[in-house]
Order: structure tokens, then C-alpha cells, then sequence
């Protein structure tokens, strides 16, 4: 009897420590300067990742503290020591990371970005020679002169030649030159004869002209444009050349790891020690603004918010990006019970499910 007694005693006494350890405040860890996803202001918490946090605990009639975590390093390194319950932030999911945290399903996924100053802007003659060294817009010169100058010859041949007083010439050649151009060019085509053949061949050799006129047009508006969009940050001899001019990187991030390992395996030591890491978005604009670096890296959702910040937007562009994007979570701490990581995983799930993730993320990341 004492022997059993002992043993319920003890029963209860382990029960009562899990009910008080269950009604301990949770231990929240969120990531400082990582906006749109978290940062403390005035010591409050604040961006997308803290308010879907706040939902859950809501949700879940949860209390909570706050620890302010200087970067998404530190809050894996603090969740792997207890020290915090949870980590909240954009914090990617990566096997470095996996190896020593546990995280939450995510939320959502991003990639990687740079943010650079316009070394230039489009010059004339730069320009000129990149349009003439296109192929498709060299092929519609070579068809649109080559169907107009056999329609010249057809109308010369049926009208015996071209007799209106606009088009005529000393000499024949003269003449039938001129007629060709009006034909590339679409003015005073109704010149070129009245017959009802003649006719029909000016009329198609205009829709001809049209067509080929509107793939020249688009193509080379394609091609001056094409410059501002991001190009894959996978192509080895761009990133050597953004190296070489400096980049600032969020500090403590994957951004950073990321770089560093790529700049490690192009083979080229001296290309990471322009790495400069520095942690938060202002830090970050004033380097690239001092002209200290020409580029700056983070995660695509945060280079999208410094280029709206940014005085002067017409001088930076978002030049490179990784097309590969990588989830983000929670980080649970080595303390969290299973109990808690589900329902969280269960709240996250359902607010996917149910469309109520959506606005949060489109709310913060537009701002």
C-alpha cells in the first residue's frame, strides 16, 4: 500500500508539473529587421509572419512572450537550445537548418533576389547594335523588302511600268525604285495603278507589310526591355561580375550562406571577400545608395519592399533572381511539446485551406 501510494503520489506530482509547464508563456522568438515578415518596433512585434503567429495564439487562447532574435541564424541557433519556444519569421527551410531545428509546415515560399544600381541607361548606338544583331528582326527586313520588291515587278510588269506623275523619274531604274519604297514604306501605295490586278497586289503586299511590321515592332520592344528583367542568378559569368562590384547581404541569412557557398564554387577566393553582410533593410539601401556596394541580396519579398522604398526607383532595378523558391516557417524550440507543434501545424493548414493565410501575406508584402 505505502509502495503504491508512493507511486500515485509521484503520478500526480509529474501530472502537476506538465499542467504547470502547458500553462507557462509561450517563449516566442521574432527575427528583428526582417520586414515584410517581423520586426520589432517600439518593442512591439510586427509583420506577416507576427500576425499570423497572433491568429494561432488567438485561435488558440495562447499567452506569449516576446524575445527579440537579431537575425534568422540566431533564432535557429536559439530554438536549438530551448532558449525559445517558437522562432517566428521567414525563416527558410534548408538542410543546413534541418539538422539541427524542427520546423512548422510552411506558409509560404520565396527566392532569392538582387537589388543593383543601373550601371547605365540605355545608350543609342549600344542599342542600335544590339536590335541589328537580332536574327528574327533581321529576317523581317530581308522578307518585308523581298515581298515588296517582287510586288513592284509584278505591277511594273502589268501596268508596264509606273506612269503617275508623283512616282516618275528621269530614268526607269529611278522610277522603279522609288515605286519599291512607297510599297516598304505603305505611303501612296493607291498610286501604283488602278487596275483591279493592280489593285489586289497593293493590298496584299500592305497586309504583308502590316504583319511583318507588327513582329519587327514587338520584337524590338521586346529586346529594349528585356534588360530590366531579372536574369537567372544561376548564369556564372553575371554573378562574377556582381560580385566584383560588391554585394551587401542580409547578415545571418540563407542569403548569405547561399552567396558565400556560390562565390566558394566559382573558384575565385578573392570574389567572397566583397561579401559585405549587413543586417536590416535600411542598413542594406544606405550601403547601395553610398555607392559602397553596387548590389544588395535578401529574399525576393524583401528586395521587392527596398525598391519601393528607395527615393530614386528609376536608378536601381531588381536585376537577378533565383527561380528556385524555397519554403519558409516557423522554427519549433527543443522544448515545444508535440502537443503544441501539431496544433500549430493543424492552424497553419487550416488558414491555408480556408483562404485566410492569403490576405496577411498580400497585406505585409504590399506594403
Amino acid at each position: 500500500m505505502r509502495r503504491a501510494l508512493g507511486l500515485a503520489w509521484v503520478g500526480i506530482g509529474l501530472l502537476g508539473s506538465v499542467s504547470a509547464a502547458e500553462a507557462q508563456p509561450l517563449r516566442v522568438g521574432v527575427v528583428q529587421n526582417a520586414m515584410p515578415c517581423s520586426e520589432l518596433e517600439n518593442g512591439q512585434p510586427r509583420g506577416s509572419a507576427v500576425e499570423l503567429w497572433q491568429s494561432i495564439a488567438t485561435q488558440r487562447s495562447w499567452t506569449y512572450t516576446t524575445v527579440a532574435l537579431r537575425t534568422p541564424n540566431a533564432a535557429i541557433d536559439a530554438a536549438a537550445n530551448g532558449e525559445v519556444d517558437l522562432a517566428v519569421s521567414c525563416l527558410n527551410i534548408i538542410p543546413e537548418r534541418l539538422e539541427k531545428v524542427d520546423f512548422s509546415i510552411p506558409y509560404q515560399e520565396d527566392s532569392l533576389a538582387f537589388l543593383s544600381r543601373k550601371t547605365h541607361q540605355h545608350q543609342l548606338l549600344p542599342l542600335l547594335k544590339h536590335l541589328s544583331s537580332d536574327s528574327t528582326l533581321q529576317d523581317a527586313i530581308i522578307l518585308l523588302m523581298g515581298i515588296t520588291a517582287v510586288g513592284a515587278a509584278v505591277l511594273w510588269w502589268i501596268g508596264k511600268g509606273f506612269h503617275h506623275k508623283d512616282i516618275s523619274q528621269q530614268r526607269r531604274s529611278f522610277t522603279f525604285f522609288k515605286g519599291w519604297m512607297m510599297l516598304v514604306v505603305g505611303s501612296g501605295i493607291y498610286k501604283m495603278g488602278d487596275s483591279p490586278p493592280s489593285m489586289a497586289i497593293v493590298t496584299l503586299i500592305n497586309i504583308s507589310r502590316l504583319i511583318i511590321t507588327s513582329i519587327f515592332v514587338g520584337t524590338a520592344a521586346t529586346l529594349m526591355f528585356q534588360d530590366y528583367q531579372p536574369v537567372d542568378l544561376s548564369e556564372k559569368e553575371w554573378l562574377i561580375r556582381a560580385l566584383s562590384e560588391g554585394v551587401a547581404v542580409d547578415g545571418g541569412t540563407v542569403s548569405e550562406l547561399w552567396l558565400k557557398q556560390q562565390a566558394r564554387a566559382l573558384g575565385q577566393p578573392a570574389l567572397e571577400q566583397r561579401i559585405e553582410p549587413i543586417s536590416g533593410d535600411e542598413a542594406l539601401i544606405r550601403a547601395l545608395k553610398r555607392g559602397t556596394v553596387s548590389n544588395v541580396m535578401a529574399d525576393t519579398g524583401r528586395i521587392q519592399r527596398m525598391s519601393r522604398r528607395i527615393n530614386d526607383p528609376s536608378a536601381y532595378q531588381i536585376s537577378a533572381q533565383t527561380f528556385n523558391r524555397t519554403p519558409q516557417a516557423f522554427v519549433f524550440g527543443s522544448g515545444l511539446s508535440k502537443a503544441k507543434r501539431d496544433q500549430i501545424n493543424l492552424s497553419i493548414s487550416t488558414m491555408r485551406f480556408s483562404g485566410a493565410l492569403e490576405p496577411i501575406l498580400k497585406r505585409w508584402n504590399g506594403a
